[in-house]
């Protein structure tokens, strides 16, 4: 072989770089040795190193390859560096140091049967260790490039396979000049057990038939030409290492058939013998029915790239949807959880999917690492996979199960476990998407980020030759965040173009890391989801109050409803996740009006046509004289059984708490048996709406609102600084400075007329901030004195000063204390209104609105 050497460069320099005792700089001794008679001296001083292990290809086609490779990166030694580090085969340092900086180009021999890589001179350095460095990384690069060429050569069809052998070959060579000049030095068999290992993982999919017979029976043979190629680079400096590597690889060789034969059955992937894929995750992951799901597309590429798979697991459906039933009773306080039962998973998939998806996985709604930790260790001795693809930890964080050291930690036991029970199986881990922002959770976002942080550095870590495992970049490649979704239906979960997303994710990991499939195409959409119009809408007084279903449609994420009560302007709107909605909060008579649209969170249908009932509801009356006062963790709440209709049927009391100075959080209820119960478990200093509703044998009723409190504290101060406001004849505006510890505020109302007896009765409602509003004041507000006091549960300060309204000016127009002239422009504002709630129903729905308009759940509620 030729080694072509420039002198120019140190003539021109005088640079001369360090030796070892008693050797020549290293640019010397390539400048001034005869290298078997081949030196020549270069005018443009280019270093140029050639391998010729005399194989044969096409050499139009070789070629376009190299035009091809130089073209990839601004410098050769960027190619040549990213390449190697595709295959990582565990042998020689990978420190950075190792790998220096250069460009250059690539040629063919003359014959044709070898490749030389040629650094510009403006690139090489005076110095031992850039040479030595230089020399591993050419060595290696055209090595790869040389086992390519041979295998292309009788399998043209597999040039991924060929990419693969190349690849690990190259990196091996690499390394083991590495080993060299590190002063590393080990044994052949190690080499050799090590590299079949990273090739074997690698050729899941390939390695199979005409390929495994060459891979046995010739490749040894090509890395015998490569040894012999290597013996011929003779100058000094590289001589005692090019033999080292040679007789290593000569070694190998003969081992290699031996190795290969033990590889034993098919490897994953191939036809005899498919790739074992299991898919552990969470609701991202499971899908709802009628989802595509990303685990389909992730089929479709194996399909579509010719890897043969087999999706493993204990499970094989979406999430099911919950069937419609009415509103059920609390537990009773102390009472067992009910039993959950096994997972809802017999959901289906989009209509248009392919019915030969492999559905198999091991991912449920809800779940998290802290739980599939236990769980992964028996799911693989029954299920053998290959590989597992994880997408967990946002639950972990989002439910508050742990921070992101703890879900971090939750995640090594996982990859621990499942290697108890399969020591060789590969992982691709995915990080933690982040969501649209929760009012009061800013410390997910802050959370995911750290998280995500720490699994990138941990994997290297955690990763062996054994059991690669490999990152997944989620988060990246997944159009969610903080600030907006639209790979989100709901803020969260993937919608159709969410699934290629993730999808794809897993595809460039599966392709760069494990070398599965020729490519990751991109993908171009909409995709959109049938969202229909529910039909069949009806509304039905039953002894609960009204039921409203509609027929159920295939794959809708939930539905919307909107009702009001006859006459009403505006409607209150709710969303549910079956196709029935229930007003159990309602009195005899209303007439109620109600229509329905599906919501699928990215898209709606139209409203369906009004539907109504009137209700004759047969619940019992809410109990009397609530009384509720705080503890130090919790709150004592007693009360006063009702009396009357449907009393004599009561089961039980619903005690509802509610922390309302908390966004996001949800409506606690327990049942009680007795008149009085202690609810524990709060948080201290946190304000806490309180309810009691009863339930009797056809339902729940209307709840009864007491005093709200804050827990750990005691009575409030007075309020001062009152300010009464008429904003029309009949209707005031209060205002005053807040009480420190209070968690409500009573307004207290006084008659001044003659006739009314002058006691201070309280207003129908309580207020829980430092204004309120008084209406229907007749005959005027300025026959009316007002006074606030303020309350921690039933624990109440003393009443504030009180303030008398302000009298409107006269207008002329008539007496707006009578109601005289009832053409004047004042009558119509002091008369009472033609339509008002029957009976005592102001009052309770008054409380009604309070509770209801008050709790906003979230569109989902589990993740």
């Amino acid at each position: 072989m030729a080694v072509v050497v420039a002198t120019a460069l140190i003539c021109s320099t005088g640079v001369s770089a360090e030796a070892a005792p008693g050797r020549q700089p290293v640019l010397a001794q390539l400048a001034t040795e005869d290298l078997n008679g081949t030196v020549t001296a270069e005018a443009d001083g280019d270093l140029t190193f050639t391998l010729d292990p005399r194989v044969t290809y096409d050499s139009t086609a070789m070629q376009q390859r190299l035009d091809e490779t130089e073209a990839l990166n601004p410098r050769l030694s960027d190619t040549v560096k990213a390449e190697l580090e595709q295959f990582p085969v565990g042998i020689g340092s990978e420190s950075a140091s190792e790998w220096v900086d250069f460009d250059g180009t690539l040629r063919m021999t003359a014959d044709h049967t070898g490749l030389s890589l040629t650094i510009n001179a403006s690139d090489v350095q005076a110095s031992e260790t850039w040479s030595q460095w230089a020399f591993a990384m050419a060595m290696g690069y055209l090595s790869k490039y040389l086992t390519v060429l041979g295998c292309l050569y009788l399998f043209p069809e597999l040039a991924r396979a060929c990419s693969i052998v190349g690849g690990f070959t190259g990196a091996l060579i690499r390394g083991l000049v590495t080993q060299f000049f590190n002063h590393q030095l080990g044994d052949a068999g190690a080499y050799q057990k090590t590299f079949l290992k990273a090739l074997k993982a690698a050729l899941w999919v390939y390695a199979k038939g005409k390929l495994l017979d060459w891979l046995e029976s010739k490749f040894p043979g090509l890395v015998t030409e490569l040894s012999n190629a290597l013996r011929e680079q003779a100058w000094s400096w590289a001589k005692d290492a090019a033999n080292w590597v040679a007789e290593v690889l000569r070694d190998m060789a003969e081992m290699l058939p031996d190795g290969i034969a033990e590889w034993g059955p098919p490897p994953p992937g191939t036809a005899d013998a498919p790739l074992r894929v299991m898919v552990v995750g969470d609701s991202m992951t499971q899908g709802d029915e009628g989802d595509w799901t990303w685990r389909y597309r992730l089929w479709e590429w194996f399909k579509d790239q010719g890897v043969n798979v087999d999706f493993v697991g204990p499970y094989s459906g979406t999430k099911n949807p919950p069937e419609a039933a009415a509103p059920a009773p609390p537990p009773f306080q102390g009472s067992p959880p009910t039993p959950s039962g096994p997972p809802p998973t017999t959901g289906g998939y989009s209509a248009d999917a392919d019915p030969a998806f492999d559905r198999d996985h091991f991912a449920v709604w809800g779940r998290q690492a802290a739980q599939d930790k236990t769980l992964i260790r028996q799911v693989v001795q029954n299920y053998k996979p290959d590989l597992l693809l994880v997408g967990l930890g946002f639950n972990d964080m989002g439910w508050f199960v742990s921070g992101p050291e703890g879900t971090l930690d939750s995640m090594r036991t996982l990859v621990s476990e499942a290697r108890a029970a399969k020591p060789d199986i590969n992982f691709a881990l995915a990080n933690v998407p982040q969501r649209t922002r929760i009012g009061g959770r800013e410390d997910l976002i802050v959370n995911t980020d750290a998280y995500n942080r720490m699994l990138a550095d941990a994997i290297p870590q955690w990763s062996t030759i054994l059991s690669p495992v490999a990152l997944v970049d989620w988060r990246g490649n997944y159009g969610c965040g903080p600030d907006s979704c639209p790979a989100g239906y709901d803020g969260l979960h993937p919608n159709a173009l969410g699934e290629f997303q993730i999808a794809q994710a897993f595809e460039r990991t599966l392709h760069t890391t494990y070398h599965l499939g020729f490519s990751v195409p991109g993908f171009s959409g909409p995709l959109f989801r049938p969202t229909p119009t529910p039909s069949n809408v009806s509304a039905e007084a039953v002894p609960s109050g009204i039921k409203v279903t509609w027929d159920r449609a295939y794959g809708a994420h939930g539905y919307d409803v909107q009702y009001r009560i006859r006459g009403a302007a505006d409607w209150s709107q709710f969303h549910v996740s079956t196709n029935r909605f229930d007003t159990a909060w309602t009195i005899d008579g209303l007439a109620w009006e109600y229509q329905v649209r599906t919501n699928n969170g990215d898209q709606t249908s139209d409203w369906s046509p009004v539907v109504s009932a009137i209700s004759h509801p047969q619940t019992a009356p809410p109990p009397t004289d609530i009384a509720t006062h705080a503890t130090a963790t919790g709150v004592d709440v007693s009360w006063t059984p009702p009396t009357g209709d449907f009393t004599g049927s009561i089961d039980r009391y619903e005690v509802i708490t509610w922390d309302v100075d908390t966004p996001g959080t949800f409506i606690e209820s327990v049942g009680v048996r007795g008149t009085s119960g202690h609810i524990g478990g709060l948080i201290p200093g946190r304000r806490y709406l309180i309810a009691v509703a009863t339930w009797n044998a056809v339902g729940g009723g209307l709840p009864e609102i007491a005093h709200s409190v804050i827990v750990g504290g005691g009575t409030p101060a007075v309020p001062t600084g009152l300010k009464v406001t008429s904003t029309d004849p009949t209707t005031v505006q209060l205002s005053w400075n807040g009480s420190s510890g209070a968690a409500g505020y009573q307004v207290w109302i006084r008659s001044t007329s003659v006739d009314s007896g002058g006691t201070y009765e309280p207003d129908t409602t309580t207020a829980d901030s430092t204004s309120h509003t008084v209406a229907f004041l007749f005959p005027g507000t300025w026959n009316y004195e007002f006074c606030v006091s303020a309350f921690n549960g039933n624990d109440e300060s003393r009443r504030s000063d009180c303030v008398v309204a302000p009298r409107p000016p006269d207008t002329g127009a008539g007496d707006p204390a009578t109601g005289d002239n009832p053409a004047g422009p004042f009558a119509a504002e002091v008369s009472p209104p033609a339509l008002m709630v029957p009976g005592s129903a102001l009052d309770e729905f008054a409380q009604l609105n309070k509770l209801a308009q008050s709790v906003q759940l979230p569109t989902s509620t589990t993740w």
